[in-house]
């Protein structure tokens, strides 16, 4: 044992285990200490059962254990001392009708196994033992029936009788059924298992597949049977547990608890109802509990602290018969460096997995390092190896058998340095689901992966998260993909505060990102629904759906079916912004939510749905054909504020939404039609060389663009595009109250040798500075030019010209083709009907605006009858002054009356800044209260200054 405390110690200072770890699997080993007196005896029977004691017969290497009480089918041994020595064996005789041999062990030290334990019929064996239990490396059970090794005081019986270890009493003359329950103590002893012998009996059962060295079995129970280790802490150091198709319980109490035992038409079970306060249990060092067979058997597992490491939980299906699950709960978990999988390679379903933590789940796998090697390997490979010590958590088929679902639920996950969790199908089975519920789910460099993987022939499973934050940073990926002809899992999101991405490593294989792909078969990949409050994706973190995939740079997959719709809905506000440190290959990209296809089948829709949307810093929304053979995807944003501006990485990266095709490369084959942009807001802004635009680099038609709100700016270069090569122009329509385009801003529908698109505005203003060059263009190279329909009550600041200019124009032109058509109607807001005026008599003074009007020029009021004023003086006043011909006709020869000059005067009137309704407060430098307008509060750009109205 000392050299087992300083063997952990050496691991501690070599970091192969961690610290916290460590600590865990110390406390267990100082509590057995202080329990452990040592002693050299062997298998020494107490007299606590009167002439019904054991007895003990030697022969050779093996002794026997006969005589104990028997009561109905259990058959009772008391001993003061249990030893097994190294390669020697102990074997109970089991009595004709005996179902349960229960011994107990009441000399107060612990018992140590270090060989054979069995049984010489089919009766199931209990040992407890209060004062711990050791299985040694050659330990190893030979029995037909069950085991269970508890560290409880007493084992209890349906009457009320209770064999107690530490209350010695002989079990009464009556008729004792199956035991139904365990008392623990007030401090049970530790219960570790080193084992790792093989046994004979097992060789050829466990299916060569599976990476279990030379058969490997530890303690071994016969295929259907059950092991149970039931007491305080639980330490599997570098030791294994078998039982094929059958059940593994790890139990660890404290303090007095009750176990209740259950009898089910497959045995005795554990159940925990009721039980307060749990103990610890590790399973440490390159350890194995494996229920693996031709229907995966089930493992359960129940503690207060639960640490596996460097270890293995297998729980595989091989045959016909379905699988059980694997379930672990305890207040908190970590994982770190193992695996736990219940993969069936047979007909029969897999189990699921179940892992439940009342306070945290802190699982990391292998290293970062080698989470990106593998990653990379499989992206250029697309093969999986279900057992690569970096998945962490996996359940998947290799047959026509279905795979599991995995469950993690726990207020606190925290998933970390290259865990890997996987659901697929490598075969004709689907692939299962991958369920995780928290408050917090913080996934750093590791990656959550459903899919249909390549060869297979069965559906991939979903990826459901329901969470209250989600983190995801640092190289971490969340995917579901299809390599075959079925489709991919859906991802599904559900954040009721946040979900935050960001990316801040160099050299990560893809960067940080959420994607849905289909490459290699014809299967559609799955679709992309995030909810949540606020969804911030930065530092070059992306939202993917693909069809078709880049292996490495300048290598890609060229064939897979359609692409996956994103939809997100932010009820407070969505935000992409930044790049990417260094990709692997000395690329960067920007943070993005985007479809694309590489292939000749369709991109996926985005949809967004948000009252605030926000790309800055080269942030971008992106539907995009890559090569131009297959149909862009379509793009929908309804918020209430839309903010397209500014670049990243010095000007590199263009904050932009745009529906693409042929972003790589031009030519023939470019056939693919672009995807169109619908923009429906109240504020849409676009600055500082923001950009939306659709655009084809080939023979498809261009995508439109349709953006409706009550204010549209354009500033500092900003741009709405929808330009084409060879194919028909798209077109933009544009329906808001005000048009503002400022300091070199452009609208243009261009096209190169096919005809220019169109551009339809609806405004009741078009705002734009002569000197500023912004322009509006529908123009062409070799085809015709576009149209450019314009219907509002005011434009003012552009120019209609057929060539452009330095000054702001719109023009319709072609180089080589027909110009196009510019036509602008202004509309007269006043109705052009015959009305009966109102016979009532009315308060003149509620006609008159009592407050400062926006273009009148002075506050006076002149009655020069009805046409003086509106019907309403909150009505805006007319933009366009009506003019009457005043002049004589040529025919007719009336003289007029000459004044003389005096009377001609007019009085000089002294002209005013235009007065602006204020409906602001502001404090100036002296200290004043002042009323001031915000005219247009969707930029400043707009605005040079306020204006002032003092009361």
């Amino acid at each position: 044992m000392n050299q087992l405390l300083s063997y952990f110690l050496l691991l501690l200072l070599s970091q192969r285990l961690s610290v916290l770890v460590c600590i865990f699997i110390f406390s267990i080993l100082g509590n057995f200490f202080l329990t452990t007196k040592r002693s050299q005896a062997e298998i020494i029977p107490d007299s606590t059962l009167g002439v019904e004691s054991t007895n003990i017969n030697t022969s050779g290497i093996r002794d026997i254990i006969d005589g104990g009480a028997v009561r109905g089918n259990n058959l009772f041994h008391s001993f003061q001392e249990f030893k097994i020595a190294p390669q020697r064996e102990a074997y109970f005789t089991n009595p004709e009708g005996v179902s349960n041999i229960i011994g107990r062990i009441t000399g107060g030290n612990p018992a140590q196994i270090d060989g054979v334990l069995g049984v010489l019929g089919n009766a199931n064996l209990f040992l407890i033992n209060p004062n711990g239990i050791i299985f040694g490396r050659e330990a190893r059970l030979d029995l037909q029936g069950s085991f269970f090794a508890s560290t409880a005081d007493s084992i209890l019986f349906s009457n009320g009788f209770a064999f107690s270890a530490t209350n010695l009493q002989t079990p009464p003359l009556l008729t004792i059924n199956v035991p139904i329950g365990l008392q623990m103590g007030t401090n049970p002893g530790a219960i570790i298992n080193q084992s790792q012998t093989t046994n004979a009996a097992f060789v050829g059962r466990i299916n060569p597949v599976i990476p279990i060295d030379n058969n490997q079995v530890g303690l071994g129970v016969n295929p259907g049977q059950t092991i149970a280790l039931i007491g305080g802490d639980i330490l599997i150091d570098n030791g294994y547990l078998t039982a094929p198709t059958g059940k593994l319980f790890l139990g660890s109490m404290e303090n007095s608890e009750i176990v209740n035992l259950v009898s089910t038409a497959t045995g005795i079970e554990p159940n925990y109802q009721g039980i307060r306060e749990f103990g610890k249990i590790a399973i440490a060092n390159n350890s194995l509990l494996n229920t693996s067979g031709v229907g995966g058997g089930s493992i359960q597992i129940q503690a207060n602290t639960f640490s596996l490491d460097n270890s293995r939980i297998y729980s595989l299906t091989l045959g016909n018969t379905n699988g059980q699950n694997i379930d672990i709960r305890a207040d908190s978990i970590y994982l770190q460096g193992g695996q736990i999988s219940t993969m069936t390679q047979g007909a029969g379903n897999s189990g699921n997995i179940y892992l439940y933590a009342e306070k945290l789940a802190q699982i990391q796998g292998i290293g970062f390092e080698q989470f990106q090697a593998s990653l990379g390997a499989y992206l250029a490979t697309g093969i999986i190896d279900p057992f690569n010590p970096n998945i962490s958590l996996i359940t998947a088929t290799e047959n026509t058998g279905n795979a599991g679902n995995i469950f993690l639920q726990s207020p606190d996950i925290r998933l970390r340095d290259g865990t890997v969790f996987l659901s697929g199908t490598l075969g004709a089975g689907n692939g299962g689901n991958l369920i995780i519920n928290a408050q917090n789910l913080e996934i750093i460099g590791s990656g959550i992966n459903s899919g249909s993987y390549r060869g297979s022939t069965g559906k991939g499973g979903d990826i459901q998260f329901q969470v209250e934050r989600l983190q995801l940073r640092d190289g971490s990926a969340i995917g579901s993909e299809t390599r075959s002809d079925q489709p991919s899992g859906r991802i599904n999101i559900t954040a009721t505060e946040s979900v935050e991405m960001s990316n801040n490593l160099n050299e990560s294989v893809l960067g940080t990102i959420i994607v849905s792909s289909t490459s290699g078969g014809s299967g559609a990949a799955g679709d992309i629904n995030i909810n949540t409050q606020r969804l911030v994706v930065k530092d070059g973190a992306s939202i993917n759906s693909d069809s078709g995939a880049t292996i490495a740079p300048g290598q890609f997959v060229t064939v897979g079916g359609p692409g996956g719709n994103i939809t997100i809905n932010g009820s407070e506000s969505v935000d992409v912004s930044g790049v990417s440190g260094l990709i692997l290959g000395g690329f960067r990209f920007p943070s993005v939510l985007a479809t694309q296809t590489l292939t000749a089948s369709k991109g996926g829709d985005i949809r967004i749905f948000t009252p605030v949307l926000r790309l800055t810093e080269g942030g971008r929304i992106s539907a995009a054909s890559v090569f131009g053979r297959g149909d862009a995807g379509n793009i929908q944003i309804d918020a209430n504020q839309i903010l397209v501006s500014g670049t990243g990485l010095n000007g590199e990266f263009v904050s932009r939404i745009d529906a693409s095709v042929g972003t790589l490369f031009t030519g023939e084959e470019i056939i693919g039609n672009g995807g169109s942009l619908t923009l429906n807001g109240n504020e849409l802004v676009i600055l500082n060389q923001g950009t939306v635009s659709v655009k084809n680099a080939g023979f498809g038609t261009g995508g439109n663009i349709n953006m409706t709100g009550k204010n549209i700016l354009l500033s500092d270069r900003g741009k709405i595009d929808a330009t084409t090569g060879a194919g028909q122009g798209g077109n933009i329509t544009l329906r808001t109250q005000n048009l503002f385009l400022r300091r070199g801003s452009l609208i243009q529908t261009d096209a190169q040798s096919a005809n220019g698109g169109n551009i339809q505005i609806d405004s009741r203003l078009i705002v734009a500075f002569p000197q500023e060059n912004s322009d509006i263009t529908a123009n062409a190279i070799t085809g015709n030019g576009g149209s450019i329909n314009i219907t509002t009550q005011g434009i003012f600041g552009l120019q209609v010209v057929d060539k452009l200019t330095p000054r702001s124009d719109i023009t319709a032109s072609s180089e080589l083709g027909v110009n196009g058509v510019v036509t602008i109607k202004t509309f007269d807001p006043e109705p052009k009907v015959i009305e009966q005026l109102p016979l009532e008599l009315i308060d003149q003074s509620e006609e008159i605006a009592q407050t400062c009007s926006i273009q009148a020029r002075s506050n006076s009021f002149t009655a020069t009858g009805r046409g003086g004023i509106q019907p309403n003086p909150q009505e805006s006043l007319n933009l366009t002054s009506p003019w009457l011909d005043w002049r004589l006709s040529a025919q007719k020869n009336t003289n007029f009356p000459r004044r003389n000059r005096q009377e001609q005067q007019h009085p000089v009137i002294e002209a005013k800044q235009a007065l602006v309704e204020a409906n602001q407060l502001v404090i100036d430098e002296s200290g004043k209260v002042k009323l001031v307008a915000n005219f247009i509060n969707i930029h400043r750009a707009f605005t040079d200054k306020s204006h002032v109205c003092e009361k």
